[in-house]
């Protein structure tokens, strides 16, 4: 009986979120972070912060239905993961302003109910929207759809260059897992 009920309980608490991971192939450390800002404005109540070393990778769990997340890499970081030359943030390793001052490529996610024309799905994209790439970047959902954004090519589908463009938006189902390489 104990064993059905912590299945059944893992079952549940899988379907309620995805997880997020971060694989590092480039030849340098790298300073993944994730932040919460719906509308541009912070919330602290999803956030993560790591020093991810060449060939590293490290996940974590976002619940279904947040909104306003964004992820992002960070290079040159000092040994508190913080003064970083590209991506910095506030807060140091874990940033408390969700990326809005990274200034870089973001990846942003969001919870969407397509209703009968989906159903309850994650919404994500690349936007380099008023920032610049740091690093070349691949995000993967686990229903086989990918961007990519190297130098020289990072462009709609790949990745939102301007507000207005929304041919770079992608959705998954709810609980689609995703992988955000560095250096792919």
């Amino acid at each position: 009986m104990l064993r059905s009920t912590i299945f059944a309980f893992a079952l549940v608490a899988s379907t309620n979120a995805y997880t997020y991971t971060f694989d590092n192939k480039c030849s340098y450390t790298v300073w993944p972070a994730i932040g919460k800002a719906p509308n541009g404005v912070p919330d602290p109540s999803v956030a993560f912060g790591a020093q991810l070393g060449a060939g590293k990778s490290q996940s974590f769990t976002i619940g279904n239905t947040e909104i306003g997340i964004r992820a992002w890499g960070r290079t040159g970081c000092n040994s508190a993961g913080a003064n970083c030359a590209t991506g910095n943030c506030n807060g140091g390793l874990v940033c408390t302003d969700g990326g809005i001052t990274s200034d870089v490529l973001l990846a942003e996610l969001g919870y969407g109910d397509y209703g009968q024309y989906g159903g309850e799905r994650t919404s994500w994209d690349l936007s380099l929207v008023s920032a610049s790439l740091n690093i070349n970047t691949e995000l993967a959902s686990s229903d086989g759809q990918s961007v990519t954004c190297v130098t020289g090519n990072c462009a709609p589908p790949n990745a939102f260059l301007n507000e207005g463009d929304s041919s770079a938006v992608h959705n998954s189902a709810a609980g689609a897992n995703f992988v955000h390489t560095f250096c792919p």
